[in-house]
């Protein structure tokens, strides 16, 4: 059975029944401490996911990747740490609903 990865959670994740917005996801240990690098990474690839393309057809890391290669000027190298953190797998999700923010718990 393949775990769920960060990936995962950011296309099935919506709240309000809209995709969720980069200020909206947080990556987090098990004790619910933010990882300020991997947020700030997520964050990004949410953001440039949202600005150039549309995820309708998109159902893997691997087509995300393509498609951000295909549709932006970013590098190779920023690219690969997107991939990195996209394929890292989720110990759980936490919902923050005064925060209107999920939280993708990964391993330390």
């Amino acid at each position: 059975m393949r775990m769920l990865n960060v990936f995962d959670i950011v296309k099935l994740t919506k709240i309000d029944h809209k995709e969720v917005d980069s200020n909206q996801i947080v990556v987090t240990d098990g004790n619910g401490k933010p990882n300020a690098v991997l947020t700030e990474l997520l964050n990004d690839v949410v953001g440039n996911m949202r600005i150039f393309l549309d995820m309708t057809n998109i159902y893997s890391v691997t087509d995300l990747m393509q498609a951000l290669s295909d549709h932006t000027p970013l590098p190779a190298e920023v690219l690969d740490e997107y991939e990195k953190v996209l394929r890292e797998p989720i110990d759980g999700i936490n919902f923050v609903p005064k925060r209107g923010q999920v939280e993708v718990v990964v391993g330390e």
